[in-house]
């Protein structure tokens, strides 16, 4: 009876040293929301360069499509009129100094 305890033990002990292995090394912070989802928030952020501050309601982003991998088209309209972007997902930056970094104009047209 000894030994089935140690056994027991030692199965549980070895479960528990991979249940913890497992726990310490999985990456929970690289979770990241659908690409989709990410290059329509970076879109809509680019409507405050291309738009202003007043843009609201007249101002609006489309995804239209994936180029390439991690490059999104996107139709932006602002005041009525639409110009397409590619974004770079990896590359995309919106700031007061730089303006739009990782976004360039294209045509409309997925390849």
């Amino acid at each position: 009876m000894r030994w089935l305890a140690a056994t027991v033990a030692l199965l549980a002990a070895c479960a528990g040293l991979v249940v913890w292995v497992y726990l310490r090394d999985r990456q929970t912070g690289d979770w990241r929301p659908p690409e989709r989802e990410l290059v329509r928030a970076d879109a809509v952020s680019a409507l405050t360069v291309l738009g202003g501050a007043g843009c609201g309601a007249r101002c609006t982003a489309q995804v239209v499509g994936r180029v390439r991998p991690e490059v999104w088209l996107v139709r932006v309209t602002v005041r009525g009129r639409s110009q397409c972007l590619q974004i770079a997902l990896d590359e995309f930056e919106v700031s007061e100094r730089n303006g739009i970094v990782g976004g360039w104009p294209s045509g409309c047209a997925l390849a």
